[in-house]
């Protein structure tokens, strides 16, 4: 059956008005007119079919944005991805079974809202916080124990859920009062109703994402198989250079054999990748070199690792000093970005987004201003029958839901993390604040501030709960997973608002892929994210800067290695001028600043990886100023799959390297 909005024209010629409001009986008279214009009443949305569907490709999804977060600290949107698998899996299946109903816009918007849900699990804490008390757990800071399946999976529940929630009466606020745009949605709006309308170029667009997906599926098994020509082929090929008469190899001057990194690297730009370029050649061919010189590094030699007792006294002397051992040249890499230059890339990534946060004052004050509209005593004189009953979600709901998760919330939080009451009570209402103020950014901006807010918390955690490193982790994990579940939820939902559904069908949908999330990524977490693999060949970005800033509140800064200290102020001054350079320079200026964000990441996983990144963001650039068309119509759907095949090979291999013991290491 039919979605009558198919024939609709876009948003630029929408049904109604979709401009500002305050007074309630005009957002009401607005609210009647959608319902009666918008809303595709009898259209399938909610099915069994649609959600099924965006459950399994939100978990295959989110498995595989776990592995990509640990491994070089992205996460990707999955919206418009699964709604292009969805499409594309049911016109397939179509085409066996004429006459199967036809897959409504409003199911394909239940499944990639599901979908996105799903795969958004990993903001709740799996590539920042969870690690990152395995890291500190295995350097003797914390001696918390490790969370079991079924605790990790209740505290992403209680978490994400809480953030679906405290999202039902943002939307009536955000959405249908003040109408802010949520680009992103807007962009997926227009991509399902393109896609149903012209199938054609919508599913060539499909074959695209599925063929590149499985290439480097088979590319990623091969080259782990050590098969044929690939037998003798290494991880990476390192450049024919010395530095400080030390192979480029030992400082990560290589060429990575992973597609998934060159396609990121056509997903996030020339800027970004740019900066993690400019970034890890400085630091990897500059300031390593130099403490190398400084002896802020010590290279042990052969004597020094012919016994442990020689290796124990090497070690105690380079700590005696601040200085950092380093067992053997091939590791020097590692440990630069594990031990030193952790400490300058997490300043500039922290400050940067502090300063960024706070030129978005207005937004705060709006968001603040906007609370009291939330809560019972602060409302407005509301019209006497409210014309979305039937569609919007129930204000019982809210109080249910929100009750319900924050008792289990606070409740985990000091039962596994030490964290006294007061303070739990305060981390779920500091959560309730910044899904608030991150759901405005989002809806200004199409960015969600979660590394911004993520460090606020952590900073007044440490104050609320000082000397207690998992208490500062996992109340700032509230906050910034419940804020991401928010703006992800209000995303989707303006998605549905263009397209005629229903916000109550969709809360449910948002629901179900958190479920679907928790169930499947906290068994891949375990698979993956070995204490070994952290910081190793899991480079896990946004982990080591949040154990980074929880280990420097609980021990302060005289533990830190040599120069360490001098590092964190300048990288802390760097990130600031980046941050307001960014707000203050031309319009055309602005594409010549580096990334802050690039440059602060670079510093904490390897050259070949960001330079893996450069070159596909170069091959892409240089496509859309060669071949526009065919570089629009291809590029993100085929980089899409390329990293979605890749993460889910990655952890295939895993499982059948370590679990099953059937590939070589």
């Amino acid at each position: 059956m039919s979605a009558p909005t198919e024939s609709e024209p876009k948003s630029a010629a929408f049904p109604i008005d979709l401009s500002p409001l305050t007074d309630p009986e005009a957002i009401a008279a607005r609210d009647r007119l959608w319902l009666e214009k918008v809303y595709a009443r009898g259209v399938p949305q909610l099915t069994v079919r649609a959600a099924l569907t965006g459950m399994l490709l939100g978990s295959v999804l989110g498995a595989s944005n776990l592995y990509i977060g640990l491994k070089i600290g992205w996460n990707f949107g999955m919206s418009i991805t699964a709604s292009v698998l969805a499409f594309a899996i049911f016109s397939a299946v179509r085409k066996l079974f004429p006459s199967m109903d036809e897959f409504t816009m409003l199911e394909n918007n239940t499944s990639q809202t599901a979908a996105s849900a799903a795969a958004y699990m990993s903001s709740a804490g799996l590539v920042s916080s969870i690690p990152a008390l395995t890291m500190l757990r295995r350097e003797h800071v914390i001696d918390v124990p490790e969370l079991t399946h079924w605790q990790l999976t209740a505290w992403l529940l209680a978490i994400s859920v809480l953030g679906v929630v405290v999202a039902i009466p943002l939307k009536r606020s955000l959405i249908n009062a003040e109408q802010l745009r949520f680009p992103s949605g807007i962009v997926c709006a227009e991509t399902i109703r393109t896609m149903h309308a012209a199938g054609k170029e919508s599913l060539s667009k499909a074959r695209s994402l599925l063929v590149a997906g499985l290439f480097a599926a088979v590319v990623k098994f091969i080259f782990e198989c050590k098969l044929w020509i690939f037998r003798r082929l290494p991880e990476s090929v390192g450049l024919p250079f010395t530095v400080r008469g030390y192979p480029g190899e030992a400082w990560s001057f290589a060429l990575n054999t992973s597609l998934l990194l060159y396609a990121a690297g056509a997903i996030i730009g020339m800027k970004v990748a740019l900066s993690l370029a400019i970034g890890g050649a400085i630091n990897y061919g500059f300031i390593g070199p130099w403490l190398l010189d400084q002896g802020v590094l010590r290279v042990a030699s052969a004597a020094d690792t012919a016994t442990p007792a020689a290796w124990s006294a090497f070690v105690r002397a380079a700590e005696h000093d601040h200085a950092i051992p380093v067992r053997s040249a091939e590791v020097l890499h590692a440990v630069l970005r594990s031990k030193w230059s952790v400490w300058p890339g997490t300043a500039l990534m922290v400050s940067s987004s502090l300063v960024a946060f706070a030129f978005r004052w207005r937004t705060i004050a709006r968001a603040f201003s906007g609370l009291g509209a939330l809560l019972p005593f602060g409302r407005k004189v509301a019209p006497k029958e409210d014309p979305l009953a039937e569609v919007e979600v129930p204000s019982l709901w809210f109080g249910v839901g929100l009750a319900v998760c924050s008792l289990a919330s606070i409740a985990m939080l000091r039962a596994w993390f030490g964290v006294p009451l007061l303070q739990g009570c305060a981390a779920v209402a500091l959560a309730f604040v910044l899904s608030v103020v991150a759901a405005r950014a989002t809806g200004e901006t199409d960015v969600t501030p979660i590394g911004a807010m993520g460090k606020i918390a952590q900073l007044l955690f440490g104050v609320l709960v000082p000397g207690n490193a998992a208490a500062n982790l996992m109340t700032a994990t509230v906050t910034a997973g419940a804020a991401s579940h928010s703006a992800d939820l209000l995303t989707e939902v303006k998605t549905g608002y263009l397209l005629g559904g229903a916000p109550r069908k969709q809360f449910w949908a948002q629901i179900l892929g958190v479920i679907a999330g928790a169930f499947v990524c906290v068994p891949a977490y375990f698979v993956i994210a070995k204490p070994e693999r952290l910081g190793n060949e899991l480079a896990a970005p946004a982990a080591v800067a949040w154990a980074s800033v929880a280990k420097l509140l609980k021990d302060g800064p005289g533990n830190l290695p040599s120069l360490a200290v001098y590092a964190i102020a300048a990288g802390a001054m760097f990130g600031a001028v980046l941050a307001i350079a960014e707000e203050l320079v031309p319009r055309s200026w602005k594409p010549y600043l580096p990334s802050a964000t690039g440059l602060g990441i670079a510093l904490v996983i390897d050259f070949n990886d960001s330079f893996a990144m450069l070159v596909g963001a170069t091959v892409a650039w240089l496509l859309h100023r060669t071949h526009k068309d065919f570089a629009e119509r291809y590029i993100v759907s085929a980089s899409s799959g390329v990293v979605a095949g890749e993460g889910l090979m990655g952890i295939v291999v895993i499982v059948l390297r370590d679990v099953a013991g059937v590939l070589p290491r």
